[in-house]
């Protein structure tokens, strides 16, 4: 997984979900600075303990959905996020943050989901980044085991096909045309 971020000794990294500090301390040995948030109280602290000698990594004990990632400085993002809020993540990592690149190890389904134009997931992320599969990772890697294989996929910043004055607008008309409610869009004399 490592090999597969292309991180260098100047990146700064966000890193979602401590868990018990494995990757967190790789990831701070080929960075500068790693600032890592964990909600789980137990990981926090026994990876507070693991890490408490490590002056590249700060640990945040906070929920990722509650965080305020910077706008000012370029960052990336790495996160082994958990599979029931990986939408509201992506959303989260996507909209409301500022950084060059995202890795999300993510449940495979999750990822093709990501992939379909015809959802409106799909059509909002895509104004805003690629999206790339970078490694299969079959349930055996992980303990516990899940019952679904997982990816790592990374997501690129690119430039944005909707101006930011529009995008209120582009998101409603998404919704409203991914439901298929017409009416609510255009008139009759429209069709």
């Amino acid at each position: 997984i490592i090999k597969q971020l292309n991180l260098k000794r100047t990146d700064t990294v966000y890193e979602i979900g401590t868990g018990k500090g494995h990757l967190t301390t790789k990831l701070a040995k080929i960075s500068k600075q790693v600032t890592s948030i964990e909600l789980d109280s137990h990981l926090f602290n026994l990876s507070s303990e693991k890490l408490k000698l490590n002056t590249r990594v700060t640990l945040i004990h906070q929920d990722i959905l509650q965080f305020q990632f910077p706008n000012k400085q370029r960052y990336k993002i790495v996160g082994n996020i958990p599979y029931h809020l990986s939408t509201q993540i992506i959303k989260k990592v996507v909209f409301e943050s500022h950084a060059s690149d995202i890795y999300l190890i993510v449940e495979e389904g999750f990822y093709k989901r990501t992939l379909d134009i015809h959802r409106t997931l799909g059509l909002l992320l895509h104004t805003q980044v690629s999206i790339q599969q970078l490694l299969k990772l079959p349930a055996e890697c992980f303990h516990p085991k899940p019952k679904v294989n997982s990816v790592l996929i990374k997501l690129t910043r690119h430039t944005t096909d909707v101006p930011d004055k529009y995008w209120k607008l582009y998101t409603y008309f998404v919704s409203k045309w991914v439901n298929r409610e017409y009416r609510q869009l255009f008139t009759k004399n429209q069709f």
